[in-house]
């Protein structure tokens, strides 16, 4: 005669026990995969806004202001020969290096105040006063620690759920010092003349911060300040560069 044992089920306690291991196991492997795959993406849109906010910290630091204090007789000054016609422009160093200081602390202002999240609205003007004491509530910093929050929906790439689900925080960081030096460019026009565009050449290394990433970025950006007009001597003959034979004259005095 044969004894059949009993199978006894496990304790429920057990049960409850694997189950959980395995879901957490199961939810970490998801939200793993779920970030490498949306990781890219999340990336190319903070990095998109947060270059918006750079280029606009350099739009403000040479602002309506800052062209209209600026004198271009005191910035450039023109080197002559005998005959007393310029012949060379250079810049003077004093006014140079005023203009460089004033553009750099501006621009670092900013970028520390948005690394506050203080930004300012799509409406204000582009020529605010920055204050080196003024310093953000410690409430309004609070409210505002985040640069800016993307919506999953966004990233996920649905239009219906552009707006929902939970917001990813995006922080930028300031990464280098801002570099500032002033150029110029040389553009013909007409027969002889030339215009001579006095640009500020700025540098913004920043990184962009995402939940687990980071992304360092270089921006650099050309902004005219002035422009001067130089008039050379209209020459005795011309050519339009066509292809045809130049007809060549001998010069007449003039009738004295």
């Amino acid at each position: 005669m044969m004894i059949k044992r009993r199978v006894t089920p496990p304790p429920a306690k057990h049960i409850f026990m694997v189950t959980v291991i395995f879901f957490l196991i199961a939810t970490v492997i998801s939200i793993i995969i779920i970030n490498e795959g949306i990781k890219p993406v999340l990336m190319d849109i903070a990095t998109t806004r947060t270059e918006q906010y750079a280029n606009k910290a350099m739009g403000i630091a040479v602002n309506k202001r800052i062209s209209e204090d600026l004198d271009t007789t005191n910035l450039v000054e023109g080197q002559t020969n005998d005959e007393g016609r310029v012949v060379n422009y250079i810049f003077n160093t004093d006014v140079e290096n005023q203009i460089q200081r004033d553009i750099h602390y501006r621009v670092e202002t900013f970028l520390d105040r948005i690394e506050k999240g203080d930004i300012p609205g799509p409406g204000a003007p582009l020529d605010v006063e920055i204050e080196p004491e003024e310093e953000l509530p410690i409430d309004k910093v609070k409210e505002n620690q985040n640069l800016l929050e993307i919506p999953i929906g966004q990233v996920l790439g649905i239009p219906l759920l552009a707006n929902l689900g939970p917001t990813v925080p995006v922080n930028i960081k300031t990464l280098g010092i801002v570099s500032t030096e002033i150029t110029d460019e040389f553009v013909e026009s007409g027969i002889n003349g030339a215009y001579i565009n006095i640009l500020v050449h700025i540098e913004v290394e920043v990184s962009v911060v995402i939940p687990f990433a980071s992304a360092p970025i270089k921006l650099e950006q050309d902004i005219p300040i002035t422009r001067i007009f130089e008039p050379g001597d209209v020459p005795q003959y011309y050519n339009k560069g066509g292809n045809n034979d130049p007809s060549l004259s001998i010069p007449i005095d003039p009738l004295k």
